[in-house]
């Protein structure tokens, strides 16, 4: 998967948000796997979803949205 900017992205289904793993999200974050487990059971974080028993997935849309705005707090 390549990195996209989701807002020029066309999506031949608008109603289905792209998803991405644990990895794709440790790729985006300077964090390890468990202080990743750590924030999201926090809250400090998007929340994972199940996709089945042994695969957990992000909505990316939710993750810029995070960044952005751990951007801006950080500019505050």
């Amino acid at each position: 998967m390549t990195d996209v900017d989701t807002n020029t992205k066309q999506n031949a289904y608008p109603e289905v948000r792209e998803m991405i793993s644990v990895s794709e999200v440790l790729k985006r974050l300077p964090v390890s796997r468990s202080t990743l487990h750590r924030m999201v059971k926090e809250k400090r974080f998007p929340q994972s979803h199940e996709l089945s028993p042994m695969r957990i997935g992000f909505f990316l849309d939710e993750v810029v949205e995070w960044q952005r705005k751990l951007t801006e707090k950080a500019a505050a």
